[in-house]
């Protein structure tokens, strides 16, 4: 609707205080009800592309703004409506409006106002660069023609018999996936390399684009104009961006909540239908394109787009599901209003009438919004820091935390410190009995457990290998065996030829002895023949010792098990092939694995517990053994991440551990229940107590201390 427009008069004119007119270009639309079934509308700002919210007070005294004063306008409102107000709500809202530039600069003082709010919001590079560094907009196109000429075109997009095919077909797609799943998570462990980046950035690229359209396109097909599209970067990584703020204009939530999720929607279509695709394909380029598509478009959804907790569409969507618009600001100022009442006792009265499980809901979602930030910003921080080189990264670093952390903190602290004298002295007691105990709890060394993955197995297990080539002659006749028994018997005839021929020469040689006694130089020579002599004696003992060695005895009592079915009397057997594995299943052990700054902090003796996997109960056990020197093969397969364990590994190099791990040996007190299963757990280690405050003082000084180089 067209707003009425007053001829301004200059206060000095006149008695009376003469309100300045509203811009001309704005405009009013209708909105939905409020939560109470009060009537709502919207101002659009067209210059600006903004938006603000009002509610019936606002839009009576809007309507009447042309009579010119505050006296005017509250005897309009009071005699023609049951609204009663006073001079104090018209220049509330006359406040309101000058804030936000929606009012004429039609005197010189308006002007002068305005040219002040410039100032303040233009305060040269610096400044705009300490909002903006991390996020900000580059408008590229208009695409609202070519937008609208596409809809005829895409209509079967938002069809049902289009969103019941994409939803069977993901399903489907996941049902397959979950058949080969350890194929499907170890290709994505695999593609953590620098052409697996490159493939899932293009695949972050066209998700995006499509996620964009998806908004694009909505939001047309309802009659909402596109302002533009471009790339926004975050952290300078270049992303689409849509602007689609004119969705407010709708009065129906349900359509404001289609244009929202539409993005998300879109994504997960796309997801499902790449990983229906996925399970389908034959390896190669396009299975690979598909995968990339697939886990890209899942993680990004799942894990970034549906937050509420920062601007991203789930937080649009909350806002529009349950129709509170600004939720961030409004339920921020909520929290701070609660934490005052709570904590020092203020009588600080509410920022809106919302009672009981409303109110509840705006605290505890503004609590989770910080703390959800907190990691955020602190994640950011730590990604400036690495980003760039050291000096601007430390710059940036500190921009980061001050700016975006410390800063909100500092600005509800003063209010605190302004208004020291209100709070009750019961409630600075309890202030410092609270501090008191997070002091303690933060200096008493508590005892904290140590985690690390563990591989369960007997203590006593032997693989048996042959140490020469031979020939099997027999093998074990039971599994269960004792210490000294034959279990595999082998012949070389190499070894037996080389042995009898050793014997036979040291026997010529015994007869060439005999028969030099008597002969003139029989002396000189016999010493050379004995010479021989022992040599072939040594010969034959060393070979009758190799042959020795192919008789393969238990070293120790146990069970025999993964004997090598293709095994007979007769097979040629090679070193490197293994025969049996001998076990001991009566002492079981856990090898556990921990971070080196907590190797430190374990001892022989401590006690352990292990928490198997899918299994009830817990096994306890002590360590017997920690390891001086880090590890640099893993003993089994299934602690390797690329096989569904925990610890990551380098990707060129078989079971090599990525980072610094050492192994924790750890005694069960009683063999496991499935006592021939040998498997992976968590171990948790009852280490040394250490206080946590200087725990984290002694990692941040060695953090410190480490990055200090330049």
């Amino acid at each position: 609707m067209d707003w009425p427009v007053s001829t301004y008069v200059h206060p000095e004119s006149n008695s009376q205080i003469f309100l300045p007119p509203l811009r001309e270009e704005l405009k009013l639309l209708p909105a939905a009800a409020n939560h109470d079934g009060s009537l709502a509308w919207m101002v659009q700002d067209p210059i600006n592309n903004s938006f603000f919210r009002i509610g019936w007070l606002d839009f009576e005294m809007l309507l009447r703004w042309a009579c010119g004063s505050p006296e005017k306008i509250v005897n309009s409102v009071n005699n023609e409506t049951t609204l009663d107000i006073e001079v104090t709500d018209v220049n509330d809202l006359k406040h309101f409006l000058e804030q936000n530039g929606l009012l004429q600069a039609s005197s010189q003082e308006a002007i002068d106002q305005l040219r002040e709010h410039a100032k303040l919001l233009n305060k040269g590079f610096i400044n705009w660069m300490l909002h903006h560094y991390l996020f900000f907009r580059i408008p590229l196109f208009h695409p609202q023609v070519w937008l609208a000429s596409l809809i005829p075109w895409l209509d079967w997009i938002f069809t049902r018999t289009t969103a019941i095919a994409v939803i069977f077909l993901t399903l489907v797609g996941i049902f397959l996936v979950a058949r080969q799943w350890e194929t499907f998570s170890n290709t994505f462990v695999d593609q953590l390399t620098w052409s697996g980046l490159l493939g899932y950035s293009v695949a972050l690229v066209f998700a995006k684009a499509l996620h964009e359209m998806g908004h694009a396109v909505t939001a047309t097909r309802y009659g909402v104009r596109v302002a533009h599209m471009g790339v926004a970067l975050l952290v300078m990584f270049p992303m689409l961006y849509t602007d689609t703020s004119e969705s407010w204009k709708l009065s129906n939530p349900r359509q404001r909540l289609a244009i929202a999720s539409a993005g998300i929607i879109t994504e997960l279509a796309l997801a499902g239908l790449a990983t229906f695709a996925w399970s389908l394909s034959p390896d190669g380029a396009i299975k690979s394109a598909l995968f990339f598509l697939a886990t890209t478009s899942w993680l990004l959804t799942l894990l970034v787009n549906v937050s509420p907790f920062l601007r991203f569409d789930g937080y649009f969507i909350l806002m529009d599901a349950i129709d509170f618009p600004n939720l961030h600001q409004r339920s921020g100022e909520f929290t701070r209003i609660w934490l005052r009442r709570v904590l020092f006792g203020f009588n600080d009265g509410w920022p809106e009438d919302i009672q009981g499980n409303g109110r509840t809901f705006l605290i505890v979602f503004a609590i989770m919004t910080w703390l959800y930030r907190l990691v955020v910003f602190l994640g950011l921080a730590l990604l400036v820091y690495y980003f760039f080189f050291k000096v601007l990264g430390i710059i940036l670093m500190v921009v980061e935390l001050i700016w975006f952390i410390w800063r909100p903190i500092w600005s509800e602290l003063s209010v605190w410190r302004e208004r020291k004298s209100e709070i009750k002295t019961s409630r600075v007691w309890i202030a410092y009995a609270l501090l008191g105990i997070i002091l303690v709890v933060m200096l008493v060394p508590w005892h904290t457990g140590i985690r690390g993955p563990g591989w369960v197995h007997p203590e006593r297990l032997h693989v048996l290998y042959s140490p020469l080539p031979g020939r099997l002659v027999s093998l074990p006749e039971s599994e269960n065996v004792t210490s000294g028994q034959p279990l595999f018997i082998l012949e070389s005839p190499d070894l037996r030829l080389s042995a009898e021929r050793a014997r036979g020469l040291a026997q010529a040689r015994a007869k060439e002895l005999i028969g030099l006694m008597g002969l003139p130089d029989g002396e000189a020579r016999r010493e050379q023949v004995r010479a021989q002599q022992e040599q072939y004696v040594a010969e034959e003992k060393l070979f009758q010792e190799e042959q020795a060695r192919l008789k393969i005895s238990a070293p120790f009592s146990g069970t025999i098990v993964d004997l090598d079915s293709d095994l007979a009397p007769g097979v040629w057997i090679r070193p490197s092939q293994p025969l049996a594995t001998l076990v001991d299943y009566s002492q079981w052990v856990v090898d556990a694995y921990v971070t080196e700054e907590d190797v430190h902090r374990i001892s022989p003796g401590d006690k352990a517990r292990v928490y198997r996997p899918l299994r009830l109960g817990v096994l306890q056990g002590q360590v017997i053994e920690v390891d001086a020197t880090r590890t640099t093969v893993l003993p089994h397969y299934s602690l390797d991440a690329k096989s569904g364990g925990d610890i990551v590994t380098l990707e060129n190099e078989k079971n090599v551990p990525r980072n610094a791990i050492y192994r924790v040996r750890v005694k069960l007190d009683s063999p496991p229940p499935e006592s021939r299963q040998m498997k992976t757990g968590n171990v948790v280690i009852s280490g040394e107590a250490r206080a946590w405050l200087p725990t984290i003082l002694e990692r941040i000084s060695a953090v410190a201390i480490r990055e200090s180089g330049f």
